[in-house]
């Protein structure tokens, strides 16, 4: 399976809080079936728009170099690729297009799009219509955790059709962020909304880096074909910037 979001390099946000819990993780997804895994940090180290707590591209690719070494000297069995957690605002727009906020694979094809806790501004959709006048798709991360989602699910729709992607978050398919979630998310499922399962992962018990359990959820609702297009075939096109559709 390849995990197109995780907070596994550590402490660069809330994620891993160091190169020990990394590598933790790195064993977790690995004995799970993740063979491929995006390390993707949060844009802004304490989420708040903070240009001296930026993780800007080379920060991360770093980050990233460092892991795959730690991984190789472990002989643990799993790809890293850099990405980007990325806020949604004109800060960080403009961030990206000086070149310092990292797409999926600093391809500039694909970004991970989240939006805030609890709001979704006016400016959400041409937001999204900028990143994709530049070649990029935004993925709208873990919607089905977001409360003005959760109550008007249309608005998630429009931004579907407006050519968006949507990952979940596995975990929200088992319960694990309360019954609520799981029922919206099975909703979110069942109407062809969500395109990605990712981990969303930021440590090894809170929040670990598993699927597997969540593709089995995945697959009794869907069918095993588009489960498993979820967890491997449209993620695999995307850390490759190729077309998912």
């Amino acid at each position: 399976m390849i995990d197109i979001h995780a907070h596994i390099l550590p402490g660069v946000d809330d994620g891993a809080k160091n190169w020990e819990q990394s590598l933790q993780m790195a064993r977790m997804a690995v004995e799970d079936g993740i063979t491929v895994m995006v390390a993707t940090p949060h844009l802004f180290k304490g989420r708040a728009i903070d240009l001296g707590q930026l993780n800007d591209k080379e920060i991360i690719l770093q980050h990233v170099a460092q892991l795959r070494h730690k991984l190789y000297a472990e002989k643990i069995p799993l790809e890293i690729i850099p990405g980007c957690d990325f806020p949604l605002g004109f800060e960080s727009l403009k961030l990206l297009d000086d070149g310092r906020a990292l797409t999926i694979n600093d391809a500039n094809r694909y970004l991970l799009l989240e939006l805030p806790d609890t709001s979704l501004p006016p400016a959400t959709e041409a937001i999204c219509f900028h990143l994709q006048s530049k070649g990029i798709t935004p993925i709208i991360t873990h919607p089905e955790r977001h409360l003005i989602i959760q109550e008007m699910p249309y608005k998630l729709k429009r931004l579907i059709d407006a050519g968006c992607l949507v990952q979940m978050t596995g975990n929200s398919l088992t319960g694990w962020f309360g019954r609520s979630v799981k029922k919206i998310s099975q909703q979110f499922v069942k109407q062809g909304y969500v395109h990605l399962l990712a981990t969303d992962a930021h440590d090894p018990k809170r929040r670990p880096p598993l699927l597997s359990q969540a593709v089995t959820e995945l697959t009794r609702l869907v069918g095993e074909k588009r489960a498993q297009a979820m967890v491997k075939g449209i993620p695999g096109k995307i850390i490759a910037g190729e077309p998912c559709f």
